[in-house]
């Protein structure tokens, strides 16, 4: 896989990555729109990355069933960090930072010599 092309690839006004479909929504928002039914929380993970790395702009997932599993396996995990997007009837997920590495487990404070 190393040196592969992973990146968006543009399908007419929508844009795919494997399974994930999103769309450029306004003129500073791409919005990933459906994660797809077999998406594991690592590709998922993969997408919003290749998405924030390829798109200058903010970077919103649409709530649905099939994301929220994904994106709550992700917060749990504290590989993401998500703000809740209330327009009109909308609701969407702001991403606001990738974790790429598992966090540190902590040292006891305590040593034996």
């Amino acid at each position: 896989m190393s040196g592969e092309y992973h990146g968006w690839d543009e399908e007419g006004d929508h844009w795919r990555f494997a399974d994930v479909v999103g769309r450029p929504h306004g003129e500073s928002v791409f919005l990933i729109e459906d994660f797809g039914g077999e998406t594991s929380p690592r590709q998922a993970l993969s997408a919003i990355m290749s998405a924030m790395a390829q798109f200058q702009e903010r970077i919103e997932v649409v709530k649905s069933d099939c994301n929220t599993r994904l994106i709550e396996k992700l917060k749990e995990a504290s590989m993401l960090r998500v703000a809740d997007i209330h327009l009109g009837d909308d609701e969407y997920w702001g991403i606001l930072g990738v974790q790429t590495k598992s966090p540190p487990k902590k040292q006891p404070w305590w040593k034996f010599w």
